[in-house]
């Protein structure tokens, strides 16, 4: 039995494996989570990259979907400022693609880049598995001119009629998600259409968990940002990792927190996780946690 399966496609940026996915995973592997694997759909050009870059990230063990995707494509991405080349754009994770021994896990992290995962999967993965679901749902697609940007319009009939354990947006997917520009309300939303718990990551301002009877609010640490890319997913990793030892909503998002703003501090995936350094961190996070 697996501890964690994290499903979604990466990503290549200078030519390093990046993406939710990957900082899911990696950051998953930091922490000691050993039973672990990374299912990705890819084009058979990519596979040896692939390859190569989850071994140098210590993640012990990947499943590929092979398809006949095209190769990596060069597309604009605003929050690299920069170019970033994407794998498999966006080669579709369907459903019954994923073996059944992916099935027999604790948690399965569902991280989509670019849409790979659709209403119709998530609905499969819920029903066939008696593990428990994260979404980060990463509101991201391709437009005409090969340039990444949000999805603006997410009408009703595209949110998933299944039932998560956690959907972890940030605070404009939340509204994007919704139309609720207050994250308390967007919260409650979210849990009464398809969530038994809502995380809203809020930037320096920390997060919002909800459980559909209290909203716990949780600081970040204050610290220098260098690199906020891939925190929300190193966040997500980290509270996968807390849950999977048994601990409570709030004791998993303060050492989320803690985990990621060591992240922040850091460039890409290069940041040391020490866990004496995440319990100074987790400590003073926690004397600041305020519930309503």
């Amino acid at each position: 039995m697996y501890d964690l399966v994290v499903i979604g496609n990466p990503s290549l940026h200078n030519g390093r494996l990046t993406g939710p996915s990957i900082y899911n995973a990696a950051t998953a592997a930091k922490l000691g989570i050993e039973q672990m694997a990374i299912i990705s759909s890819l084009g058979p050009k990519l596979t040896d990259k692939f390859i190569q870059g989850v071994d140098a990230l210590g993640i012990p063990e990947y499943f590929i979907i092979e398809t006949n995707g095209m190769d990596a494509k060069e597309i604009r991405n605003p929050t690299l400022g920069k170019g970033m080349s994407v794998m498999g754009i966006p080669d579709r994770i369907t459903i019954r693609s994923i073996p059944d021994e992916f099935l027999n896990t604790q948690i399965i992290l569902l991280s989509p880049s670019l849409q790979e995962i659709n209403a119709e999967f998530i609905e499969w993965i819920c029903n066939s598995t008696d593990a428990q679901v994260f979404l980060d749902p990463q509101l991201r697609k391709l437009n005409s001119e090969n340039r990444v940007e949000l999805i603006r319009e997410f009408s009703v009939t595209e949110k998933t009629q299944s039932y998560l354990d956690i959907i972890k947006p940030n605070q404009l997917e939340s509204e994007l998600i919704t139309g609720e520009s207050d994250p308390f309300l967007a919260a409650e939303l979210i849990v009464e259409w398809a969530s038994e718990t809502c995380i809203i990551t809020l930037g320096e301002k920390g997060s919002l968990v909800y459980d559909g009877s209290d909203f716990s609010i949780i600081p970040s640490y204050r610290t220098e940002e260098v690199d906020p890319i891939g925190a929300g997913a190193v966040y997500l990793a980290a509270f996968a990792s807390q849950s999977i030892a048994g601990n409570s909503l709030i004791d998993c998002g303060v050492y989320a927190s803690s985990v990621a703003s060591l992240k922040v501090e850091n460039q890409d995936l290069d940041f040391p996780l020490d866990e004496t350094e995440i319990s100074r961190r987790s400590d003073v996070i926690a004397s600041s946690v305020e519930s309503r």
